[in-house]
C-alpha cells in the first residue's frame, strides 16, 4: 500500500503591496535637512487670499504679516523642533530657480517660515546654541504633490483638531500641578501666558465645584466651559468671590464657595433642583458681571433671580428709562413688520379669543405709556 504523501500548505501573511499605496520604503523615513534647503511652498492654501509675488521672500514677508509666527517661533526658540512632527516635503522647480527641483514644503509652511525668522534674526534670536539645534530639523520627502493631499487634506480639514479650551485647560492644570510655572507652560505650548492663566483657574474652579459635589452634568441646559471663564475674567466678579490665585501658578488659593455655588447656578442652573439659569446665552455674562459690580443690584438678582431688573440698579433711572423704551419699540417695531402685510386681523370663530385677547393688551400698554409719560413727564 502506497502511502500518499500530504503537502502541507502554509498560508502566508499577506504581503501590503506597498506600489499599490504609492510609497517607497525607503522614502517614508524621516530625513534630516537644512532649513536653508527647503522653500516655502506658492501654493499653500493659506496663501489664497493673500496677495505675493511667488518668490520666497514675498512669501516670507506675508506668512510674517498674517499668519501670527510668533508663539511658534517663541516655543521652536525654547523647545527645539519637535521630531514628533516632521515637515512635508516634496521635489518641485520653482520659478524663482529656473529648472533646478528644490525641496518645497507642503505641510508645515507656518514652522518653516518661523525657524526662517528666527535663524535670520541673531539680535532678536541671540542665543547661538538656540539658533544652531534648528539648523536641521526633520523632514519626510514624498515623490509629488499628489501623494500628500490626502494626508494634508485630513490634518487640516477632517483630522487634526485643535483642543477646545476645557481641554487646554485641563492638559495646563496637570502641568503646573505638576511644578511648571504659568510662564514656563507659556513658552512649552507657544501660547500667551495671559491665556494659560485664564483656563487654570477656571479648570481650578471646576474642580473645586466637584468637590463641593456639584458636577458640570447637574447643568440645566448645557456645561459651557467658556461661560465660568468669561465671567471669572471680570475684576468685580473675582471681588466679589473673595478669588485669589497663586501669582506664579494661577491656581486658586482662596474663594468664598456659597458664592462660587450662586454663580455656578446663574450661569448654569441645576437639573437636580430643577433650577433654570439666570444667564440664557453668552452675551448676558457680561450683564451679570455689571450687576456683580454693584452691590444694590447684586442683592436684587439674590433676591429675585431675575438678571434685567437687577441690571436696572448698575443705571442711572434716566439711563434705564431710555433703555427699556427702546427695547418696547424695537420688539413693537418687529412685530409690526412681521404682520402687517396681511392686513387686519382676521376675527373668525378660530381666532375670535386670540384677536380680543390682543385689543385688551394693546389697551393695557396704551395705559401704561400714559402712565409713564405723565408720572416721568416725557
Amino acid at each position: 500500500m502506497n502511502k500518499k504523501t500530504v503537502t502541507k500548505v502554509t498560508k502566508k501573511p499577506p504581503q501590503i503591496d506597498l506600489a499599490a499605496y504609492k510609497r517607497d520604503p525607503e522614502e517614508k523615513q524621516i530625513q534630516e535637512k537644512h532649513v536653508s534647503d527647503l522653500h516655502l511652498d506658492p501654493k499653500n492654501p493659506r496663501l489664497a487670499e493673500e496677495e505675493h509675488t511667488g518668490t520666497q521672500a514675498s512669501i516670507q514677508k506675508v506668512m510674517e504679516k498674517e499668519f501670527d509666527l510668533q508663539p511658534i517661533k517663541d516655543s521652536l526658540y525654547r523647545n527645539a523642533f519637535f521630531y514628533e512632527e516632521p515637515l512635508v516635503a516634496v521635489y518641485e522647480p520653482l520659478p524663482e530657480f529656473g529648472a533646478k527641483a528644490v525641496l518645497v514644503v507642503v505641510e508645515g509652511n507656518r514652522r518653516l517660515a518661523a525657524l526662517k525668522s528666527i535663524l535670520d534674526n541673531h539680535a532678536e534670536y541671540p542665543s547661538e546654541a538656540a539658533r544652531k539645534r534648528l539648523e536641521k530639523i526633520p523632514v519626510v520627502i514624498r515623490t509629488n504633490r499628489d501623494e500628500t493631499l490626502p494626508f494634508v487634506g485630513f490634518r487640516h480639514v477632517t483630522g487634526i483638531k485643535e483642543w477646545e479650551a476645557p481641554a487646554k485647560a485641563q492638559y495646563a492644570h496637570r502641568l503646573v500641578t505638576a511644578g511648571y510655572t504659568v510662564d514656563r507652560i507659556a513658552q512649552l505650548i507657544g501660547d500667551k501666558t495671559r491665556q494659560v492663566d485664564r483656563w487654570i483657574r477656571t479648570q481650578s474652579l471646576v474642580l473645586r465645584m466637584n468637590k463641593l459635589g456639584i458636577t458640570q452634568e447637574d447643568a440645566a441646559k448645557s456645561f459651557h466651559f467658556s461661560y465660568l471663564l468669561t465671567a471669572t475674567d471680570a475684576p468685580a466678579t473675582q471681588k466679589w468671590l473673595k478669588l485669589r490665585q497663586d501669582p506664579a501658578k494661577s491656581l486658586v488659593k482662596e474663594v468664598d464657595d456659597d458664592r462660587l455655588k450662586q454663580l455656578w447656578t446663574w450661569l448654569y442652573g441645576s437639573k437636580q433642583r430643577e433650577v433654570s439659569p439666570v444667564v440664557p446665552e453668552s452675551r448676558q455674562i457680561h450683564k451679570l458681571n455689571r450687576v456683580l459690580a454693584v452691590p444694590a443690584a447684586t442683592k436684587e438678582l439674590e433676591k429675585t433671580g431675575n438678571l434685567d431688573r437687577a441690571d436696572a440698579y448698575t443705571q442711572s433711572r434716566e439711563e434705564y428709562v431710555a433703555n427699556i423704551l427702546a427695547e418696547v419699540r424695537s420688539m413693537l417695531q418687529d412685530m409690526h413688520t412681521t404682520v402687517y402685510l396681511d392686513g387686519p386681523l382676521v376675527d373668525s370663530k378660530e381666532t375670535h379669543e386670540l384677536v380680543a385677547s390682543a385689543k385688551v393688551e394693546f389697551q393695557k400698554i396704551s395705559k401704561a405709556l400714559e402712565s409713564i409719560q405723565k408720572d416721568l413727564a416725557l
